[in-house]
């Protein structure tokens, strides 16, 4: 991969934020996915930091094994798997050379249905077809880009768990997701072994934050993190859209 002091950096901030991410409130994943685009243009990119998920996704399980509901776990994870399937779909038809407007035109999507939200659908987000819709479109965007952390926040937002509650189900759900992306992703040519390489060189990244994120938790003030993650990704999506 032909990389530059700019790609490198913009490659290590998205490890660091990939661990931070996985063992907090989550959100900053967002961020790393398009920071992921920048430093990875073209389909190459999702591939890439799919390994990384991975690996912050075993630490969280580690941190917060205890804290998983299993019930939610169990009613998301079927659909999830034909949204996988719906998102292998679109990658391989997909252009290489469009690729990054479809991962920003995803986040929009995401970013949409956060704000999006009302009330009134809000208090129907436990019925079965909201959980069908949540678990479809979840799966379908992770595949496409790593993405469904927005959908995923917002569906499990509406179950009134604690924090560990909230970091424990995320992190066993989307462990057990990305594991069975692999498959895909490697019949897509998305995972090599030069990227497994570049992945390998930035773990030590990936394991400070995820102590980072673990450590802060307890800290963080979590309407005013979502906001500031809200605007950053707005104008970031923007980016890899116009330009």
């Amino acid at each position: 991969m032909d990389m530059t002091t700019l790609h490198y950096f913009y490659f290590g901030l998205a490890a660091f934020l990939v661990g931070v991410t996985k063992t907090s409130v989550g959100g900053v994943g967002i961020l790393a996915v398009l920071l992921m685009a920048l430093a990875i243009p073209g389909k190459a990119s999702p591939g890439v930091l799919l390994p990384m998920l991975i690996t912050a996704d075993v630490m969280a399980v580690i941190y917060y094994r205890r804290s998983c509901q299993w019930d939610i776990l169990l009613k998301l994870m079927p659909l999830s798997l034909v949204g996988v399937g719906i998102g292998y779909v679109i990658l391989r038809a997909a252009p290489d050379t469009d690729f990054e407007r479809i991962i920003g035109w995803t986040i929009l999507a995401m970013l949409a249905l956060d704000f999006g939200m009302t009330e009134a659908v809000r208090k129907h987000m436990r019925g079965r077809v909201m959980t069908a819709i949540a678990g479809v479109l979840a799966g379908g965007a992770s595949m496409v880009a790593n993405a469904a952390g927005p959908i995923f926040g917002v569906y499990m937002l509406q179950m009134g768990l604690t924090k560990a509650a909230f970091v424990g189900t995320r992190s066993w759900f989307f462990l057990v997701l990305n594991i069975l992306k692999v498959p895909f992703a490697a019949k897509l040519g998305l995972i090599t072994v030069p990227s497994l390489t570049l992945n390998l060189t930035f773990l030590p990244v990936i394991f400070v934050g995820a102590i980072v994120g673990y450590k802060v938790l307890k800290y963080i003030n979590i309407e005013l993190f979502k906001w500031l993650i809200r605007i950053t990704a707005l104008f970031a999506a923007l980016r890899l859209i116009l330009f």
